[in-house]
Parts: C-alpha cells; structure tokens; sequence
C-alpha cells in the first residue's frame, strides 16, 4: 500500500507543492516582475526613439506674447541693480 503512495506522480507533485508553496510562489512572483519590467522597458524605448515627421519651422503663433517674450531682459542685464535689504542676498543672482 505505501508503494501505491509513492508511485503516484501525482500525490508526490501534490507534496512537493504543499511543502515549497512559499518559495514557488515568490519564484513565480519575481519572475513575473522581471518580465513585466522588460516588457514595458521594450515599449519605453521603441516610443522613445521614433522619428518625429512634424518638422515644421514655420512659428505662428500669438504676437502680442511672442513681442513681449522678446523684450525680456537676461538675467544677467538687471541683476546689478537690485536693492536688497541689509543682511540679506539674492538667491537668484549668478
């Protein structure tokens, strides 16, 4: 009767899952991870490498912003003039 139990492939897959299920299922779950990783690593770079085929120079767009963009000054042209209080500096100055 205990030969039947043994040669039994499935009562031995049975106990062989009963007794592992705990690493099986952290095996299956890291192996599952990594290959959603890959998977969606794979999408990232094939998107991320397309050729853009809108390469328009032509730039229309508000004027009124596009003028007053323009007469902005850099931030090197007014930051000498600047009147802080005593003690204290400019944390945006170059």
């Amino acid at each position: 009767m205990k030969d039947m139990l043994l040669l039994n492939p499935k009562r031995i897959l049975m106990r062989i899952i009963g007794r592992y299920n705990l690493v099986i299922f952290i095996i299956l779950l890291t192996a599952g991870l990594i290959a959603s990783i890959l998977i969606l690593n794979n999408i990232i770079i094939s998107t991320g490498t397309s050729t853009s085929t809108n390469t328009s120079t032509d730039i229309s767009g508000d004027q009124i912003t596009i003028n007053s963009l323009n007469k902005l000054e850099a931030s090197a042209d007014n930051s000498n003039f600047q009147n802080l209080p005593s003690g204290r500096i400019n944390p945006f100055s170059e």
